[in-house]
């Protein structure tokens, strides 16, 4: 799907280089069943080295695959034509390029910056908890929920990321946010730490083993929430959270997207 978060023509592909492990992986990963993404990536990569070196040194596991693309990349592309092969590769995966560039992120994605707070807070009792909010990107969440929590916790794997909003807890001395890495399935964190347990955007890849992580680090008797932002998708429920036992909620976005928000206590 194209969001139009970024014009991909205005990027270097050495933008790659600002990106970390877990993306290097995932790209290399997930999309090796669309030929013509491999074969665009492959050529960026065969006449990008020092992307391909940075590629292999940063995400070892993918140079099996990184060597294979590259080996089958076309000869003797004009530099036309290897730039056509970035373009491409950065518009499909504008989602993972807006990571090196916070503000652009904040700037162009629109389930951010048309996203209203009290979307969150009317679904549980902030006051006083302790919450963890996992896949915080630059903090949507994580600092809504700081101006009533005890403390957040915001576990983000992307480096980059990490940096932006560490970045904003220090210009703005904001006293109860504490930054830290970790996946929705493998968070660096004890069991039964949290009051409160939340997400947007992150749940969906492997609901047994995320949400088995994210239940086993809420406290009994606390809340997992799955709060996306506000965009102008058309959704209908989600029928795996419903099973799951969360109960939705449902909104219009100002662009007219169809939200729905999930909760669920949680009882061991």
């Amino acid at each position: 799907m194209k969001f139009n978060w970024i014009n991909a023509e205005e990027f270097s592909f050495n933008s790659f280089l600002l990106l970390d492990r877990w993306i290097i992986g995932m790209i290399c990963r997930n999309y090796r069943e669309w030929a013509e993404f491999e074969k665009n990536l492959g050529a960026a990569l065969a006449y990008n080295p020092v992307v391909a070196w940075y590629f292999v040194q940063r995400s070892p596991e993918s140079k099996p695959y990184v060597e294979q693309i590259i080996a089958a990349a076309a000869k003797g592309l004009s530099a036309d034509e290897v730039r056509q092969a970035e373009v491409f590769v950065l518009q499909a995966m504008e989602t993972s390029v807006v990571y090196a560039y916070p503000e652009i992120m904040n700037r162009n994605c629109n389930y951010i910056y048309d996203w209203d707070k009290q979307h969150l807070l009317h679904l549980a009792d902030f006051r006083d908890a302790l919450v963890l909010d996992v896949g915080s990107g630059t903090g949507r969440l994580a600092f809504a929920a700081a101006e009533q929590a005890r403390r957040v916790y915001a576990s983000e794997p992307s480096d980059r990321l990490r940096e932006y909003m560490r970045d904003k807890i220090r210009r703005e001395n904001i006293r109860n946010v504490k930054v830290l890495d970790g996946t929705a399935d493998s968070l660096p964190y004890e069991d039964n730490t949290f009051d409160i347990v939340m997400s947007g955007h992150v749940l969906g890849d492997n609901y047994d083993l995320e949400l088995a992580e994210l239940t086993r680090v809420v406290k009994n008797g606390g809340v997992i929430i799955d709060c996306i932002g506000d965009d102008d998708l058309k959704r209908k429920l989600n029928e795996e959270l419903l099973r799951r036992g969360f109960e939705a909620f449902y909104h219009v976005s100002k662009s007219g997207g169809d939200i729905y928000t999930y909760r669920k206590k949680i009882t061991k």
